[in-house]
């Protein structure tokens, strides 16, 4: 009997990231993270229309057109994220979407009359209905030519898939493999077809020969070994050596070779949020990962190194499971706002060859003063952009944003700024390129402290006699407050002609909180004393020093 877990958010997530983390990590091949730009102003969220309250949706593209399915109907945008005002309806329940390889046919499953929908993507009007009641609740698709496979089960199972000839007038569905739970997840292409177990605390994928026509079973890719926890999404590359899954644990997007069912590689490190989804894009170039119930909705990954090229999040919406596809170097995902409203968001031009950004800025500036910010946009290989206009803003520890207008880049890439803060504390400069149409946007940023000009005073007798106390007094001021619990260094140095003299640090002296202190000391020879008082500073106040001489005979 397979056992069933209940979907949890982050406190099992952890608990079984800690499980499966040291053996996954031993296990496939690292491949290198780095920090990734984020999206920018350009990007799109379209409100879809509809008040949505579920996780069972999809999306398509091709032709031009984005199809979202969305419970009673499938909704149609274009690839700049503007709906057409044009739908299918008539629909019950639809489920996932799948799209023939010229974009002239988008199929639908439909739970709730137990069939699957053939549309003309061109009078986006139902062609013909193929009847699945002996194999209720149709929920995914996957289609390679005029084969489509389909995964079936409702909420109280049991769950299987069949395959069904397109070719046919009226397609008769032949089942594939055992039972499962419930509905399984489908990837084909190439001569392979992957069925993912779904609701299972370890997922099975179950590897499929379909070269000759009839599936012949290659072997199982063991959800036990590689500890796949709740499978939610599959991505084949093209000629289906290679897979992609997207699941709770281990909390990264796993590889795997199709041929040798071992897990070959992982993308991200576990810790940003459930993998939900997942795409390939630029001929199995890149990995489109999304995730949810973490700081990153969508990462960009470079397939063959793991790299993290970029990432995007929206943080008043969530990301769908399997809501996640390419059209050209855009992507688009489906998202559930907070509001329940179902929404498409197109994230754009993330798979265009890389650039870079460099900014440069001090750690440290004092109040009034300018801040010279400094920096050069350049391609991967270090070669300039030219003239490209660069958009920057000034963010507060408080979180108040502040744009500069006017930043430019030079010929060579470089370009500077100056600008001058008005407030103490931690600011930092983002600086971000929009891209264009050969080069993906990239942004920066750089982090400076400004600080109070702190002054510190000294003061006390101008001579003195050897055994007789000595009393120094002085005012330490940040800007114009006294620091709270400031302590004072202070260095006496002796200068005389026997050789007597020398320097010590006296004990430290303790400010008041009205910025007074006050010091004795009793000169033991004759000579010049010159005492040095020194703060450090703090976070917001720059450091201070004060010197006082007394002739003592």
């Amino acid at each position: 009997m397979q056992e069933v877990f209940v979907r949890h958010p982050l406190v099992r997530r952890l608990a079984a990231h800690c499980g499966a983390a040291a053996l996954v990590t031993g296990l496939l091949t690292g491949l290198l993270t780095v920090a990734a730009p984020a999206a920018s102003a350009a990007d799109t969220t379209t409100d879809l229309g509809v008040t949505f309250d579920s996780y069972t949706t999809d999306l398509a593209v091709g032709g031009g057109r984005v199809f979202v399915s969305a419970t009673d109907r499938i909704i149609v945008a274009d690839t700049g994220g503007n709906l057409t005002g044009d739908a299918v309806t008539g629909l019950s329940g639809v489920r996932e979407l799948a799209m023939n390889a010229d974009a002239t046919r988008l199929y639908a499953a439909l739970t709730g009359s137990n069939e699957v929908a053939e549309i003309d993507t061109a009078s986006l009007a139902v062609t013909r209905r193929i009847d699945l009641s002996a194999h209720p609740c149709p929920s995914t698709l996957a289609l390679l030519g005029e084969r489509l496979w389909v995964g079936h089960g409702c909420d109280n199972g049991p769950g299987g898939v069949v395959g069904l000839d397109l070719s046919a007038a009226t397609p008769a569905p032949v089942a594939i493999g055992g039972e499962h739970l419930s509905a399984p997840v489908l990837a084909a292409a190439g001569d392979t077809l992957v069925v993912g177990r779904t609701g299972l605390h370890h997922a099975d994928m179950l590897v499929y020969d379909i070269g000759g026509g009839t599936p012949e079973p290659r072997g199982t890719i063991d959800g036990t070994k590689w500890r796949t926890d709740y499978l939610r999404d599959l991505a084949l590359t093209s000629d289906g050596t290679t897979l992609f899954s997207a699941a709770d644990g281990p909390g990264r997007f796993n590889r795997y070779d199709t041929r040798t069912l071992a897990a070959t590689g992982a993308y991200g490190d576990g810790w940003d949020g459930y993998p939900s989804a997942v795409a390939l894009g630029s001929g199995g170039a890149y990995v489109a990962a999304g995730r949810q119930f973490g700081s990153t909705d969508l990462t960009l990954y470079g397939a063959a190194t793991g790299a993290a090229m970029f990432a995007a999040d929206k943080p008043d919406a969530e990301l769908l499971p399997d809501g996640v596809a390419f059209s050209g170097s855009d992507v688009f995902a489906l998202l559930r706002s907070s509001a329940d409203r179902l929404l498409l968001w197109r994230v754009t031009g993330v798979a265009l060859p890389a650039s870079t950004l460099k900014v440069t800025a001090p750690a440290r500036a004092f109040i009034g003063s300018p801040v010279t910010v400094e920096g050069r946009l350049t391609r991967a290989d270090g070669k300039a952009l030219g003239l490209k206009p660069l958009a920057v803003t000034r963010r507060s520890v408080e979180g108040r944003k502040d744009p500069i207008a006017g930043v430019t880049t030079r010929k060579d890439g470089t370009f500077t700024f100056q600008d001058t803060p008005p407030d103490v504390g931690e600011v930092t400069y983002q600086v971000f390129w929009d891209g264009d149409d050969y080069y993906r946007r990239s942004n920066a940023s750089a982090t400076v402290m400004i600080r109070h000009v702190s002054t510190l005073t000294m003061g006390g007798p101008q001579s003195g006699v050897v055994g007789t106390a000595v009393t120094l007094t002085g005012v330490l001021m940040a800007g114009d407050n006294p620091p709270v619990g400031a302590t004072l260094t202070v260095q006496r140095s002796v200068y005389n002609d026997d050789g007597s003299g020398g320097s010590v640090t006296l004990p430290p002296v303790s400010v008041n909180d009205d910025g007074t202190y006050t010091f004795t000391d009793t000169p033991t020879v004759a000579g010049r004393y010159s005492y040095l008082a020194m703060w450090s500073g703090e976070a917001t106040a720059g450091p201070a020093k004060a010197t006082h001489q007394i002739v003592v005979e």
